[in-house]
C-alpha cells in the first residue's frame, strides 16, 4: 500500500495553491528544436542559503522545476536519501530555501528527476538498493490533498522496473508520462487520466547503446510534436540531447535524437543529478541545475534564452 503522505506534504499542496496556470502550464512552446537552440550555455548564477535540514546520507539532489507562488518563483528539488524521498522548497526571491518535504521512506526512499504540468508534478520514487520496485506519482498542486492522484507500481527484474527520471505533459484529456529507469536503459510511457484516477500503458522503447544515461527526462511540445530533453553530465560540462517522441495528435512513439549542446556549469553545479526544464509565460525554454548536494550553500544555474539586440 501507499505510505501517507506526513503532514508537511499539505504545507507544499497549500502553498502551491496560488500556482499561476499560466502560458506555460503545458510544457508548449512555439517551435521545440528552435527554443531548444536559442538556450543560452553560459548560465545566471545563483546561490542558496540553506538552513533546512536535508538528509544527504546515500543520495543526493535528483530533479529540479520551478513553480510559481504568488509572482514568487520557487524551486522544487526532489532528492534521496538513506531512508527518505523527498522535495526541497526553496524561494528565489529571497534565495534561501524553505522547507523539506517529505514523500516516502524505506524501501521508497529514492526520488529522481521530476516536472511539473500544472496542476500536476510527477515525481518517481523507488528502492534503489534492490532495485525491483518503484512508484510513480501524479499529485495535484492546486488542491488541500495528502493523497496522490495516481500512483503507478512498477515491479519486476533488478534495474527495469526502477523510475530514475519521470516526465509529463498534457495530451488532449489525458497526460502522457514517461518513465525512465535505472540510467534510463528504457524508457516506459504511460497514458494517464488523472480525473478518473487511471492509466494504461502506452510502450516502450529500449535505448540505443550510445544513448546517454539521462538523469532528468522532461517532455515539451509545438504544434507538430512531442519531444523529450535528456538532461546528463559529461566531462564536467552539462549536456542536453533533444528527441523526438511522437507527432502532434496521436502518441505514436518515433525516438529520433534531434540534436545535443553542451553547456557551462559553474559552482560545482552537476546535470548529473539535479536538472530540468522550465517553460515560462511568454513561450520561453530554460533549463536549471544545481549542485549535487545540499550544503549550508546550494549553487544553482540557469540557462535562459539568449538575449535579442
Amino acid at each position: 500500500m501507499m505510505n501517507p503522505m506526513p503532514l508537511p506534504v499539505c504545507f507544499l499542496l497549500l502553498s502551491l495553491l496560488f500556482l499561476v496556470p499560466a502560458e506555460g502550464r503545458g510544457q508548449v512552446v512555439k517551435n521545440v528544436p528552435r527554443a531548444f537552440s536559442q538556450i543560452n550555455t553560459v548560465p545566471q548564477v545563483f546561490s542558496l542559503k540553506n538552513a533546512t535540514d536535508v538528509p544527504t546520507e546515500k543520495g543526493h539532489l535528483q530533479g529540479v522545476q520551478l513553480a510559481e507562488v504568488k509572482g514568487v518563483e520557487k524551486l522544487l528539488i526532489s532528492g534521496s536519501s538513506k531512508h527518505t524521498a523527498y522535495v526541497l522548497q526553496a524561494d528565489l526571491l529571497t534565495e534561501t530555501t524553505e522547507m523539506l518535504i517529505p514523500l516516502m521512506k524505506d524501501p521508497f526512499r529514492h526520488a529522481g528527476g521530476i516536472q511539473i504540468s500544472y496542476p500536476y508534478v510527477v515525481v518517481g520514487i523507488e528502492d534503489n538498493k534492490r532495485k525491483t520496485i518503484s512508484k510513480v506519482v501524479m499529485y495535484r498542486l492546486d488542491k488541500e490533498s495528502l493523497e496522490p492522484t495516481v500512483t503507478i507500481q512498477r515491479e519486476g527484474a533488478p534495474k527495469r522496473y526502477t523510475a530514475g527520471a519521470t516526465g509529463l505533459i498534457p495530451m488532449d484529456d489525458e497526460y502522457l508520462v514517461v518513465v525512465g529507469n535505472w540510467d534510463s536503459r528504457n524508457w516506459d510511457f504511460y497514458l494517464v487520466d488523472p480525473i478518473q484516477g487511471e492509466w494504461k500503458e502506452g510502450g516502450s522503447f529500449e535505448a540505443p547503446a550510445d544513448w546517454a544515461s539521462y538523469q532528468s527526462i522532461n517532455l515539451i511540445k509545438d504544434e507538430n510534436g512531442i519531444y523529450a530533453i535528456g538532461l546528463y553530465g559529461k566531462e564536467g560540462q552539462g549536456r542536453a540531447d533533444l528527441i523526438l517522441i511522437s507527432k502532434a495528435g496521436m502518441f505514436k512513439p518515433i525516438m529520433s535524437k534531434v540534436s545535443t549542446r553542451e553547456f557551462k556549469c559553474i559552482g560545482g553545479v552537476d546535470f548529473n543529478t539535479a536538472a530540468g526544464i522550465q517553460v515560462d509565460r511568454l513561450g520561453s525554454l530554460h533549463l536549471w541545475a544545481t549542485q549535487r548536494d545540499a550544503k549550508q550553500q546550494i549553487a544553482v544555474n540557469k540557462y535562459s534564452p539568449y538575449r535579442r539586440e
